[in-house]
């Protein structure tokens, strides 16, 4: 009579056991970064979007004053269904009609560690 057995033995289920909890961990480690990547990038999207809104907005209000910027300014911003909080801060430049602009974007009010800062130039506007 001929007695082999087949099948895999208690230290080789182990093993195999041991090497798909390390592979479904990796995994799990994995997509949660992907995860906050994701979110990270919308936050600085959507944060753009809010800066460059703001620069838009001074530009047409240039268009209609032929002034720059010359004062901070503060404002709130929905989008996404979340607040934004900006800054704008007009910096001088060796031209009086043009000047650099920084607008920063945060999500909390009074941070200084903003989301996004983007800047921008603006000039008086020049009618043809």
């Amino acid at each position: 009579m001929n007695n082999s057995q087949q099948g895999f033995t208690l230290i080789e289920v182990m093993v195999a056991l041991f090497i798909v909890a390390m592979a479904v961990s990796a995994l799990m480690i994995k997509m949660s970064a992907i995860v906050d990547n994701t979110a990270y990038l919308e936050n600085k999207t959507v944060a753009h979007w809010v800066a460059m809104n703001e620069i838009e907005k001074m530009r047409l209000a240039n268009k209609h004053t032929n002034r720059v910027l010359s004062d901070k300014k503060t404002g709130k911003e929905t989008m996404a269904n979340r607040d934004w909080y900006w800054k704008m801060k007009p910096v001088k430049t060796a031209n009086d009609g043009v000047i650099h602009v920084e607008v920063s974007v945060s999500r909390e009010l009074d941070s200084n560690d903003p989301v996004i800062t983007v800047i921008a130039m603006a000039d008086r506007y020049h009618k043809k």
